[in-house]
C-alpha cells in the first residue's frame, strides 16, 4: 500500500504544467533601456552601435560576456562579419 501511493503521488507531479492564459510578460519582455527605438540598426555596421546611448555593450556571437542583468542597458550582438543582428535590453 505504502508503494501504491508513493507511485501515485510520483506520476502526479510529473503532470504538465499549463501557464495561465493572457497571463505573464510579454515575449520580448519590456523595454526598459529604449531597445525598439534602436531596431533600426539591425543590418547595419558596427560602427553605427555608436549612436546608442549608454550604457551599452556591444560584443559578437562568439564572444562572451557575462550573465549580469542590467535592464537599462542596451545590448547590441554583432555576427562575424561586424553586422548588427540583435539590439535588445539587459
Amino acid at each position: 500500500m505504502r508503494y501504491a501511493i508513493l507511485t501515485a503521488v510520483l506520476v502526479a507531479g510529473c503532470g504538465a504544467v499549463v501557464p495561465p492564459a493572457g497571463g505573464g510578460a510579454p515575449a520580448g519582455g519590456p523595454d526598459t533601456c529604449g531597445a525598439a527605438a534602436q531596431q533600426g540598426l539591425i543590418g547595419q555596421d558596427a560602427a553605427a552601435a555608436l549612436i546608442v546611448p549608454e550604457p551599452k555593450r556591444v560584443y559578437r556571437t562568439d564572444e562572451a560576456v557575462t550573465q549580469d542583468l542590467v535592464p537599462e542597458r542596451v545590448n547590441v550582438l554583432l555576427d562575424e562579419t561586424d553586422v548588427i543582428v540583435s539590439v535588445s535590453c539587459g
